[in-house]
């Protein structure tokens, strides 16, 4: 019915547009991409030809650095220099190249992309705004690199464009036929060697395009088609975040500080993300033109999980003890006996996700008057089946623990002594986990705007617009587990097939102790029946339980008015100033249970609506110092809403541990968990200050320096509290909360060329060079309860201090390379309150990665290329504090893959 309800609105709009004075013979006036409504990705044959990169790394910086220096607000792009060639394989790992972006590696590719240090942003597609499911933003990796034209992010906004995060905003930008001169064919195919899995996969994309005149106009059609597939498998040694004395407790004289234990996990993983876009357009005369968009963008994904866990808890020896020599009296090695029993589990993911997008509108313009209309509908769903086998060894071995290894990369690792890990036969079946997961979301969403030239030099132009979008989310999940340890059975007995699992920790000096069975993906879920008859749980899918199950609706109207202005003040000032107004309706549905601990259940259904106003001004200023100099002052309110799980009004009230209640008097010691979402959470906001000078030296040439400072507000952290719940003393809910006040700010520079200057040889016109750095100064207020630990501005998670990219690049001919070294300083994790109430951050340590691409083109039409990425293969390396002196031990110890790729583009 939402789709129905999208075609119609948007045919409406069409007709509309046609019955207007539209067929005047007045050119409509070009204007950038990155300040416009999406439809004006189209109506401007020659900058559309300019932004289409097809010669190399030289035009991938004229056209990047065009973006940059005509745009509106504050903007970095980065552009495929080749149809279906961003400089990496994926569109976030090409996003870490961009200045002041930074990104997490995992899972055989980037992903977490931050802008300034802020996770907080919107994504649009050609301007739209985009999801995935039900979260507030689309999963940048989602998108195949042969998909992408160009990579935009706004890092100050104009009030015209869709309302962003409070850490900018990240276009999408695909293409349409009305960017080529006629009919064009391009693709590319690559062979994909991911190391550490041993695994080979292809990735691959197809474009067709054509143009045609007709006795009604001009017609266009594209469609592209892209496939990407990881297959990988990352490799983590760890120590566990529990420290065994308590951290505030002072060792006895004997005694010794060390980890609970120690583990091994692998992830492997088999992901692949098909694509499929689509453009239509049609130019009835030289002001009008109508166009369709159409998204697929899917996500198939098989993972397997495998954890084991090494206590060194419960034993009654330690010999061959080796402290460290810090003087905290924490332990570096020793040999345990009769420890706790290891164990672990596999874990097996079977994911899928379908997201559409199809748009269509028009562009009119009639003297300095355009008019611009766009409606858009989205569908995204996500599904997931999980299924864990937990096992535990048949008998507790000897081993030799070292939390502190002095060689390799250091960290920890363990060796069991006289014990066979790879035999199934030294495995119990400990337990089965089921699990069923299903997120969806939808909207409709449609604007309007106007842009009259005025003619005039002070104000030359006057934008309107308005916005309306209604979208709806769901989440259902539902899980059952049953502990079978105690019926003897070994894991060969199991009805799946036995596998030794991948060795991994390729890029490992010490080399540990990894040889492990392993269930295989494909019998765990062809068995899966039967593995729920033998623990007794009916066959067929998990049910959704209702109290992890919500709905949420939300309408939001926007309108803006802005002014483009100009005049001299000795040299040329232009800018942008105006208001976005948003109105935010937001109910959500949930169920809420308690279990009052008379054994009956009272479940009851949660309806909250919230609804608030943002006011979000812009003013942005552009003084021409001179020819090839600017500078940019500008000044923004964003605001980013809470993700809908986060604002779930349901929850859970769990059973108390014991009686609360002795003759009518309560207990002052019994304490009840609460487990829920918070739907009176307030959305993060952020008041923005940019400077940005600018030098374009040359067509390739740019030196930038930037400043920022961001004002932010109500971070949200998971925390707990005391809530006043009746009948239920002592409640304490595990909840988001707002945190306090914060601020990030921080500088840019950035600096690119190619050497393309008359005083050097011709031979070293061919070498360019790409270097940005970016420091940022960032804290915030933890929430209320954890501030009580620790007071005042704390670093904010996921935010690096220090960040650069140095990029070498040599083009000559029909040769081409790339070499490109990224690095991030260290940054906090997250914030653990794991014990006796001792929050402290878990660090991850600085990381540099190197990667390498180069082509030739043996003929015009075709381009053989090789990349390698991940060169270093330096592990992942996080620490976990475990007293108020900050002594640490390294948490974890990961190793990513190192990647080839050998394949070939063409064009015709």
């Amino acid at each position: 019915m939402r789709l129905k309800t999208a075609i119609l609105a948007s045919t409406s709009i069409l007709i509309l547009a046609g019955a207007a004075p539209a067929f005047a013979q007045t050119e409509a006036t070009p204007a950038a991409q990155a300040d416009t409504a999406p439809a004006e990705v189209t109506a401007q044959d020659d900058s559309a030809e300019d932004a289409i990169v097809v010669t190399g790394y030289r035009r991938s910086l004229e056209s990047a650095q065009n973006i940059k220096r005509q745009s509106e607000g504050i903007v970095d792009a980065i552009v495929a220099e080749d149809i279906g060639k961003l400089p990496d394989i994926t569109a976030s790992a090409a996003l870490a190249r961009v200045t002041g972006v930074q990104v997490n590696r995992s899972a055989g590719e980037a992903a977490q992309v931050q802008v300034r240090g802020l996770p907080d942003i919107s994504t649009t597609y050609n301007g739209r705004e985009i999801f995935t499911a039900e979260n507030r933003f689309v999963a940048i990796q989602d998108f195949p690199a042969g998909a992408v034209a160009a990579l935009e992010v706004y890092k100050s906004g104009t009030s015209n464009l869709v309302e962003g995060g409070i850490g900018g905003q990240v276009n999408v930008r695909s293409r349409r036929p009305f960017d080529f001169d006629g009919f064009h064919l391009s693709g590319s195919a690559h062979g994909v060697h991911f190391e550490q899995s041993q695994d080979l996969t292809w990735n691959g994309n197809l474009l067709v395009s054509d143009r045609w005149n007709t006795g009604i106009g001009e017609f266009g059609a594209l469609v592209n088609v892209a496939m990407t597939n990881i297959q990988y498998l990352d490799a983590t040694r760890e120590n566990d975040r529990y420290i065994t004395p308590d951290p505030n407790v002072t060792p006895a004289p004997g005694d010794f500080v060390r980890p609970n234990g120690q583990g091994i996990f692998y992830s492997r993983g088999d992901r692949w993300r098909p694509s499929v876009n689509g453009a239509l357009q049609w130019r009835p005369s030289p002001n009008l033109e109508f166009y369709v968009d159409g998204l697929f963008q899917g996500y198939r994904g098989h993972d397997s999980n495998m954890w084991m866990f090494v206590p060194t808890f419960g034993a009654t020896q330690f010999s061959n003890v080796v402290l460290r020599d810090d003087g905290s009296r924490s332990l570096q090695s020793a040999t345990v006996t009769n420890a706790a029993t290891p164990d672990g589990y596999y874990e097996f993911r079977d994911a899928k996700t379908d997201t559409y997008q199809v748009a269509g509108g028009f562009i009119w313009s009639s003297g300095g008057l355009k008019i611009t209309g766009d409606v858009a509908y989205t569908d995204s769903t996500y599904t997931e089946s999980q299924a864990n086998i937990d096992y535990a060894l048949s008998s507790s071995p000897v081993r030799n623990v070292n939390f502190d290894v002095q060689d390799g990369h250091g960290g920890g690792t363990f060796d069991f002594l006289n014990f066979n890990s790879a035999d199934p036969a030294n495995y119990l079946w400990r337990g089965l986990f089921d699990r069923s997961y299903m997120a969806a979301g939808d909207d409709i969403q449609g604007r309007l705007d106007a842009q009259y030239e005025t003619g005039m030099d002070w104000l030359s132009r006057i934008d309107l617009g308005v916005r309306y979008n209604d979208r709806s989310a769901t989440r259902s999940n539902g899980g059952r587990y049953i502990n079978t340890l105690g019926r003897g059975i070994g894991l060969s007995a199991l009805p799946v097939e036995i596998d030794q699992y991948p060795r991994g920790f390729r890029f490992d000096k010490l080399q540990p102790d990894t040889k492990f069975p392993a269930p295989t993906f494909d019998s765990v879920f062809d068995n899966i029946d039967a593995l729920r008859t033998l623990t007794g749980f009916p066959t067929g899918a998990t049910p959704y339980e209702p109290l992890e199950t919500f709905t949420a609706s939300e309408k939001v109207f926007a309108g803006y008015a802005q002014v483009r202005y100009g005049f001299d003040l000795g040299i040329p000032v232009d800018g942008t100033i105006g208001l976005r107004a948003v109105h935010t309706e937001t109910t959500l549905n949930g169920t809420s249970r308690q279990n009052p601990g008379t054994g009956t259940e009272v479940t009851s259904p949660i309806i909250r609506t919230n609804k608030y106003w943002d006011y979000l001004p812009s003013a942005n200023i552009r003084f021409g110092l001179a020819e090839k100099l600017q500078l940019r002052l500008a000044y923004t309110k964003t605001r980013t809403r809470p993700n809908f799980d986060q604002l779930n009004p349901g929850g859970f009230l769990g059973t108390p541990p014991g009686v609360c209640t002795t003759g009518g008097v309560d207990n002052v010691n019994c304490v009840v968990d609460y487990n829920g979402g918070n739907p009176d959470l307030k959305p993060l906001t952020s008041t923005n200050y940019d400077a940005s000078l600018e030098y374009y030296f040359s067509r390739t040439g740019l030196v930038s320096l930037a400043a920022f400072r961001r004002d932010t507000n109500n971070f949200i952290f998971r925390d707990q509290t005391v809530l006043e719940i009746p009948n239920a003393p002592n409640v304490r809910g595990n909840l988001p909360f707002n945190g306090g006040k914060g601020r990030i700010q921080g500088i840019e520079a950035q600096f690119t060329t190619f050497l393309d200057f008359e005083s050097l040889p011709n031979w070293a016109h061919g070498f360019g060079v790409q270097a940005n750095y970016t420091y940022i100064d960032a804290g915030t207020e933890l929430s209320p309860t954890q501030a009580l630990q620790l007071p005042g501005q704390q670093p904010v998670p996921f935010v690096s201090e220090h960040s650069y990219n140095l990029v070498g690049m040599y083009e000559s001919g029909p040769f081409s390379a790339r070499l490109a070294y990224n690095w991030r300083s260290d940054f906090v994790v997250e914030y653990q309150n794991l014990q006796a109430n001792f929050l402290r951050p878990l660090y991850q340590d600085s990381l540099g990665t190197l990667d390498f691409s180069a082509s030739i083109n043996p003929t015009k039409n075709v381009t053989v290329a090789f990349d390698l990425l991940n060169i270093l293969a330096q592990p992942i390396k996080t620490y976990r504090e475990y007293n108020t002196a900050g002594d640490s031990y390294r948490f974890q110890t990961k190793y990513l893959e190192r990647v080839y790729s050998l394949g070939v583009r063409f064009r015709f």
